[in-house]
């Protein structure tokens, strides 16, 4: 290899160090936002509707009180309305209200959908006797096969828990949940879930 072939590889390879160390402006994206709008509490799932034939479908709202792996309350019993699946999709979102109160907003089409502001019991810290309140997001897997009138959970909001060993309050979980959710740290041991889904009729 002759030594000007040897010296322009030589100043390659620094150009190419040099590049490797520059930084520059970038534009936050849409994804930024959303983070930054999840660390101050607003939340969105969304479920699929695309593949149900449009117009066919009664879609009724859900919210279950879950308290350490047991069933406590469905706060819409008695909802007693539903919508049709005339969108593509649904969205529940929750929006901060309090610090210890939040809206929940269900969306079935540009028009039809409702809102709900729910409390958010702290937990108490047994170590220094502090009353603690962190609620985590969590999205649920759904499954591709559902039968009518079975619930189809979309999203969980749970409240955080004393872990007596590490004497702390803690919300630490997967990022969401499967059809084993039951066996989940939260639905063990969280005091106050928040279960959101919807069911489906056909008409």
């Amino acid at each position: 290899m002759n030594k000007k072939l040897i010296i322009t590889l030589l100043f390659t390879v620094i150009a190419m160090a040099g590049q490797a160390q520059e930084i520059s402006k970038a534009e936050a994206t849409a994804t930024d936002y959303i983070k930054l709008l999840n660390k101050q509490g607003y939340h969105v799932s969304a479920l699929d509707l695309s593949k149900l034939e449009k117009d066919k479908y009664l879609l009724s709202p859900v919210i279950q009180i879950w308290s350490k792996g047991k069933m406590e309350q469905n706060l819409l019993d008695d909802f007693g309305m539903a919508y049709t699946n005339s969108a593509p999709k649904v969205t529940v979102g929750l929006m901060p209200k309090t610090d210890s109160l939040f809206t929940c907003n269900f969306q079935f089409d540009d028009v039809c959908g409702f809102t709900m502001n729910l409390p958010m019991p702290s937990v108490k810290n047994e170590d220094d006797g502090s009353e603690y309140t962190n609620y985590a997001w969590r999205p649920f897997v759904i499954q591709s096969e559902w039968k009518e009138n079975e619930v189809i959970p979309i999203a969980a909001y749970s409240s955080s828990w004393y872990d007596p060993e590490a004497k702390i309050c803690r919300n630490c979980d997967d990022l969401e949940f499967d059809a084993d959710f039951l066996k989940s740290a939260t639905f063990h041991y969280s005091p106050c879930i928040y279960v959101f889904g919807i069911t489906i009729k056909k008409m």
